[in-house]
């Protein structure tokens, strides 16, 4: 990967780092745990809740694995970047939302044990479906994104999903020998 790309995803990711710490620094310092203030009439709210799972509040009281796996997921993504982000500013700008929204929730992980999220999504009166973050939405993105980039990519360049119109399953040496 070049230096460009790098510092790109660097960059990204300190954004999104900066975005979410100061976006929970003001839900924290402004609105008591489990107060709303409604947005978009009663379906989508500003709420201070805490939340020991992951993104939407999957995987609840799971703190510990979550630390663990984020951890991983950072690791991965810093290992993996050179080879996926070497053709596309792009793919670099995706991988950095995903790391900067990673290192977000795991700061939050380690030092309260919980993450704080705000964005709240529900039905008038009744039950939310969702709460997440800036971290957390950056996260989503950033996977949806270079997903749908790498598969571009491959169509652009040609490859299994190019040449059949869905993406093969089989890997290109089983092709079998001509008669």
């Amino acid at each position: 990967m070049s230096r460009r790309r790098a510092i790109l995803v660097a960059i990204v990711a300190i954004a999104v780092f900066v975005a979410d710490r100061i976006t929970k620094i003001l839900v924290e310092s402004n609105m008591p745990v489990g107060s709303s203030i409604d947005v978009a009439g009663p379906w989508i709210r500003i709420s201070h809740v805490t939340n020991t799972g992951a993104a939407f509040g999957l995987l609840p009281e799971r703190t510990t694995l979550l630390s663990i796996l984020s951890v991983g997921a950072v690791f991965a993504i810093v290992f993996y970047y050179r080879r996926l982000a070497a053709d596309s500013r792009l793919i670099a700008a995706t991988l950095g939302m995903q790391l900067g929204g990673a290192i977000g929730n795991l700061v939050d992980r380690i030092g309260q044990g919980y993450v704080v999220d705000f964005v709240d999504v529900g039905l008038p009166g009744g039950p939310r479906f969702w709460s997440f973050n800036v971290a957390d939405s950056s996260i989503v993105v950033g996977i949806i994104a270079v997903t749908v980039l790498l598969w571009w990519q491959e169509r652009a360049r040609g490859g299994p999903a190019a040449m059949s119109g869905t993406a093969s399953l089989e890997p290109a040496s089983s092709a079998r020998p001509r008669e």
